[in-house]
């Protein structure tokens, strides 16, 4: 028998939530977000990353972080710096220099530095100044350099978030049972995804707990 995806877990989990549903009302939220989790784009996506070769410890995981640069300038920087070296290689083969403002220069030196530049436009994509990973446990942040030092980072299982809210200041809080606060900045790669991840789990975890407990 195959053993179950992370994410039929999930549903099942979710099946046994609108089995202990107190009103209508409930069950029809859980419906709800059953529909969505179950949503053919995401059981593809939940399919794919099951067949994943990097995954690790048999989690899914979902990573947004926000980016030292903006996509666009690493990614310009690279493709103007990359146009000007293979420019100079090819034309290096006709002419060893060409006259820029009245100067000679070496074509090699100016390919060498635009293959620099290259690199370095290449390095400066891949760093973050905010990371945040997401997996069928819970999340967990974490910042790098200045930008985001004084937000609060750390990890918080799924079973005890409650509420998530948008700050004027562009920092979304996320509010556990105990009253502790994580903050992600809004401005990281892909956030209506996060956004939709998170209210998918207040509505699984944080109304659903709260209400039980009321009951209670």
């Amino acid at each position: 028998m195959d053993k179950p995806t992370e994410h039929e877990k999930l549903l099942a989990e979710l099946d046994r939530a609108l089995d202990a549903a107190p009103d209508e009302a409930t069950r029809a939220e859980l419906l709800q977000l059953r529909e969505r989790l179950n949503s053919p784009a995401l059981r593809d996506m939940a399919r794919d990353l099951e067949r994943s070769r990097d995954r690790r410890g048999g989690n899914l995981t979902l990573e947004f972080h926000d980016p030292m640069l903006p996509n666009l300038v690493t990614a310009g920087g690279c493709v103007i710096a990359g146009a000007i070296c293979l420019y100079c290689i090819v034309d290096g083969f006709q002419s060893p220099g060409a006259v820029f403002a009245g100067t000679q220069v070496k074509l090699w030196i100016v390919a060498a530095l635009s293959g620099a530049f290259t690199a370095l436009f290449t390095a400066l994509s891949f760093m973050k100044t905010f990371t945040v990973r997401f997996d069928t446990v819970g999340m967990v942040s974490r910042t790098q350099g200045p930008r985001w030092q004084a937000l609060k980072v750390g990890a918080m299982p799924w079973p005890d978030i409650r509420s998530i809210h948008e700050r004027a200041d562009r920092v979304l809080e996320v509010r556990s049972a105990s009253g502790r606060v994580l903050e992600i900045p809004m401005r990281v790669v892909n956030y209506p995804i996060l956004q939709m991840h998170l209210e998918n789990m207040v509505r699984l975890y944080g109304e659903f707990a709260a209400r039980e407990s009321e009951r209670a």
